[in-house]
């Protein structure tokens, strides 16, 4: 279990998560720029979160990091249909059409065809896409299993926490702060930002793609 780190001045934490935006920000603008193809947005949508990614795992050295709730096999928060941005549902779908046995894609298929009231990528207790998961799903957390199953999934208070603020407190600022980005760079460039529901979008994608 990783130790506590030492409390840093807020201005570290700010500092580094604009930084890590604006870095997302010129990512986003030459991506969206140089779009041609399908597995350009697929590309883009991956590299974004392999940047979130590294945004969490510095953010657990930069603050106070304790215990959460959250573990293996906890679908609590996946038992609710996700809104996401339309780029991740691009990637949702590539993903599980390369990874997925031909099974499960027919019984992800059978349950986009027939809906049900959870994230249709939600298997056996666990996210099937989990490596690709759309930035939203990133965002939650819980401290407490009971408040969590009451769906009190993250910390009440949505503001920047300073030197106290938990390591996943401060994770679901950015990702708020960066899907609002993604929503505003994509206006300026004429697409449409979205939210969307994850499973009509990946289940239109889909038939389009078996046409």
């Amino acid at each position: 279990m990783p130790q506590p780190s030492l409390p840093v001045p807020a201005t570290a934490t700010l500092t580094y998560m604009r930084s890590k935006v604006s870095e997302a920000d010129a990512m986003l603008r030459q991506g969206l720029a140089n779009l041609s193809q399908p597995s350009d947005m697929i590309r883009l949508a991956s590299r974004l979160l392999d940047l979130c990614n590294d945004v969490s795992d510095h953010l657990n050295h930069l603050c106070i990091v304790k215990p959460v709730a959250c573990r293996n096999g906890c679908d609590t928060c996946c038992r609710s249909l996700i809104q996401v941005n339309p780029i991740f549902a691009h990637l949702a779908l590539d993903h599980a059409q390369r990874t997925f046995t031909l099974d499960r894609l027919e019984q992800l298929y059978q349950r986009l065809l027939t809906g049900v009231p959870f994230c249709p990528f939600l298997f056996d207790g666990a996210c099937s896409i989990y490596e690709q998961r759309p930035m939203v799903c990133r965002g939650y957390y819980s401290l407490d299993v009971a408040l969590c199953l009451s769906g009190t999934f993250c910390e009440g208070n949505p503001a920047y926490q300073g030197d106290d603020g938990h390591a996943a407190h401060h994770y679901r600022i950015f990702l708020f702060v960066l899907e609002k980005r993604l929503e505003q760079i994509e206006k300026e460039f004429g697409i449409a930002p979205g939210p969307v529901f994850l499973h009509e979008a990946v289940y239109a994608l889909w038939d389009r793609s078996v046409k």
